[in-house]
């Protein structure tokens, strides 16, 4: 790999560790703000463990914060997937040197 292109990665990685921080922090205050039973609800959803004749209700009790909260799952999904790849990118560069 050109050193130019592992900075790169570098530089990506340490973008995706805030990026994750940053969406890790915002997800605890909107849990905190939600409450228990909205979060297991909304993860029961998430986790599409809810029954079918429910969740279309469901989608429409859904506010601002609820949207934003499975909005914040999905990005911290990608980002996580993200990051796993860029670091099995550097793992294999190092394992070459």
């Amino acid at each position: 790999m050109k050193a130019e292109d592992q900075e790169f990665v570098e530089s990506m990685v340490i973008q995706l560790d805030e990026s994750i921080r940053r969406l890790v922090d915002e997800e605890r205050r909107l849990k905190l703000k939600l409450g228990e039973d909205r979060v297991a609800e909304l993860s029961e959803y998430w986790h599409k463990q809810m029954p079918e004749s429910e969740e279309e209700t469901f989608k429409r009790s859904m506010d601002h914060a609820d949207r934003k909260l499975t909005w914040i799952w999905l990005r911290l999904e990608r980002l996580h997937q993200t990051r796993a790849n860029a670091g099995h990118v550097l793992m294999k560069q190092k394992s070459i040197d």
